[in-house]
C-alpha cells in the first residue's frame, strides 16, 4: 500500500499522453509491435539495434501489445506492474531472511519500503527499468539463500530462472548471477551430485547470451553478446568526462536521443559504424593514461560504496527564446534545442556569476530575460539535487548500507550473516560493469533490495548483540 501510493503520488500528474519520453526501450518496444523488429531505439527509422536489452523491451511491447503503442493506458498499465514487481520483490526479501530472525525480517522490509517511497524519481518512475532490476535481485536473493539453507525444487527452478533472464536484463544482474552460481558450486564442490544445480543455473545463462548474441549475428553482422554501446558508454564516461563522472552536460551533447548533430551521424552511419566511431579514440585515450583510467575506475567505486552524486536531466526553458538568441546558445553550448523556442539547460550546474558572463558575451537580444530563465532553473535544480535532502540520498543510497554491513559483521565477531552476504555479492555483481565503464545514479538504484538486507542484518546483530546471545546462523 505504502509502494502504491507513493507511486501514484509521484506519477499521477505525468499520465497523460505527451507528458513524458519513453526514451529507447519505449521506442524499440513501438519498433517491435509496429512490426519493424528490433530495431529504431531513438526513433527516425534509423534500423536494427542491439543499444537496450531485450528483457525490458519485451515486457513493454507486451504492454503495447493489448493496450496500445505509448498511450495512456499503458502508461498506467506499466505503472501497476512497477508497484506488483516492488511488492513482489519485498515479498521474496521477507521470505528469504525470515529464517534468520525477526529483526531482520521487518528491518529489511521497512528499509526496502522506505528506499521506495524517498527515492520517487526512480524505481516508481513510469518508465524506469529498475523496478525489474530489484525484482530479479530480490529473486536471485532468496534463490541463494533456499538453495544453500533449505533447498527445494522451488529454489532450483527460481535459480535456473534468473540465470536465463538475468543477461537479457542487463550485464550487472549478469555478473550477479556469476557470483551466485561459483558461489553455490564451492560450496558442494565436494559433493559431485550438488554441482548439477549450478551446472544447470550457468548454462541457462549461456543459452540466454548464446541466442541473444546470435540474433544479434545474423542482425547486424556483428557477435554482441549482450548490448553493442560498449565502447560509446566507455568513450562518454572516461574520455568526454575529466573524473570518470559524467556531468549531465556530455550526457545530453553526446547521445543521440539529445542531440540532433550526434543522431543525424548515427543514422547514417548505422550503429555498428556508429559505435565502432568511439572505439578507436577510447583505447588511444586509455593507453595514453591508464593510470588516469585507474583514477577514474577508483572515482566510480567511490561514488557507488560512499556518496552516488544525484544530478538531474537538463532542465527545460521556460522563456521563449527568440531564434537569434537560440542560436547562440545553441552554439555556445548552452542549450539544446527541442522545438520552436523551447530548449534544456545544458551548463545548469556552472556557477551563476560563470553564466552571467558567458551570457554577456554573447551579446543575446533578451538577454536579462534569458538570464533570469536560467537562474530560475537553477534555483530548482539545487532545491532537488544539491539540498540536504539529495546529499542525505546520495550516502543513502551508497555509504549507509555499506557501513550498515560492515558493523554487522563486527558486532557477530568477524562473521556476516548469511542474508547480508549473499547479499553483498549480489551487488558487488550489480556494479562490477558500471565501475569500470560508466557508473551513475540510474546504476546505483537497483541495488535497493540487496542494501536493504545489509541494513536489516545490521539491526538484527546489534539486537543479538543487546540481547547477549547467539544470531541466528
Amino acid at each position: 500500500m505504502v509502494i502504491a501510493a507513493a507511486a501514484l503520488l509521484y506519477n499521477f500528474p505525468k499520465l497523460s499522453p505527451g507528458m513524458f519520453d519513453w526514451a529507447e526501450p519505449g521506442n524499440v518496444a513501438a519498433s517491435l509491435v509496429e512490426g519493424r523488429g528490433f530495431s529504431d531505439p531513438f526513433d527516425g527509422g534509423t534500423g536494427a539495434t542491439a543499444w537496450v536489452s531485450p528483457l525490458p523491451v519485451w515486457v513493454e511491447a507486451a504492454v503495447f501489445l493489448v493496450l496500445g503503442v505509448k498511450t495512456a493506458a499503458s502508461a498506467k498499465a506499466l505503472l501497476v506492474l512497477t508497484v506488483l514487481g516492488l511488492a513482489s520483490a519485498n515479498a521474496l526479501l521477507v521470505s528469504a531472511v525470515a529464517p534468520f530472525g525477526s529483526v531482520l525480517r521487518g528491518a529489511a522490509s521497512a528499509a526496502f519500503v522506505a528506499y521506495c517511497a524517498v527515492l520517487p524519481g526512480g524505481p516508481l518512475h513510469v518508465l524506469s527499468e529498475a523496478w525489474l532490476d530489484i525484482l530479479l535481485s530480490a529473486a536471485l536473493l532468496w534463490a541463494a539463500l533456499r538453495s544453500v539453507h533449505a533447498p527445494t525444487w522451488r529454489s532450483s527452478v527460481a535459480l535456473v530462472a534468473v540465470s536465463f533472464l538475468a543477461p537479457l536484463e542487463n550485464a550487472g544482474l549478469a555478473a550477479a548471477c556469476a557470483f551466485v552460481v561459483l558461489a553455490l558450486a564451492w560450496s558442494r564442490r565436494t559433493k559431485p551430485r550438488g554441482l548439477a544445480l549450478p551446472a544447470m543455473a550457468a548454462l541457462a545463462a549461456l543459452v540466454a547470451v548464446a541466442a541473444w548474441t546470435t540474433r544479434n549475428a545474423l542482425v547486424l553482422g556483428r557477435f554482441v553478446p549482450l548490448k553493442s554501446n560498449s565502447w560509446f558508454e566507455l568513450h562518454l564516461a572516461n574520455v568526454d568526462s575529466a573524473d570518470g563522472l559524467p556531468r549531465m552536460e556530455n550526457v545530453l551533447r553526446r547521445l543521440p536521443y539529445f542531440d540532433l548533430q550526434e543522431f543525424n551521424r548515427y543514422s547514417a552511419l548505422g550503429e555498428m559504424k556508429y559505435v565502432d566511431s568511439f572505439r578507436d579514440p577510447a583505447k588511444r585515450a586509455l593507453s595514453a593514461d591508464p593510470l588516469h583510467f585507474a583514477g577514474n575506475v577508483a572515482r566510480r567505486l567511490g561514488a557507488a560504496l560512499v556518496f552516488c552524486r544525484r544530478e538531474g536531466g537538463g532542465e527545460s526553458t521556460s522563456f521563449p527564446f527568440g531564434p537569434v538568441d537560440l542560436a547562440r546558445l545553441s552554439a555556445a553550448g548552452e542549450v539544446i534545442a527541442m522545438g520552436p523556442g523551447g530548449a534544456l539547460w545544458t551548463r545548469i550546474d556552472t556557477p551563476p556569476a560563470v553564466e552571467r558572463e558567458n551570457f554577456r558575451h554573447l551579446g543575446l537580444r533578451d538577454g536579462d530575460a534569458i538570464w533570469l530563465d536560467w537562474l530560475g532553473r537553477r534555483l530548482a535544480f539545487d532545491s532537488e539535487f544539491r539540498s540536504p535532502r539529495a546529499i542525505a540520498l546520495g550516502f543513502l543510497t551508497a555509504g549507509v548500507p555499506v557501513m550498515a554491513f560492515l558493523l554487522s559483521a563486527i558486532l557477530l565477531g568477524g562473521r556476516a550473516l548469511p542474508p547480508a552476504a549473499w547479499a553483498a555479492a549480489i551487488a558487488a555483481g550489480m556494479l562490477l560493469p558500471y565501475v569500470l565503464v560508466n557508473h551513475n545514479e540510474r546504476h546505483q538504484l537497483p541495488l535497493i533490495a540487496m542494501q536493504a538486507v545489509m541494513i536489516g542484518a545490521c539491526a538484527q546483530a546489534a539486537a543479538s548483540r543487546v540481547q547477549n546471545r547467539p544470531s541466528p546462523s
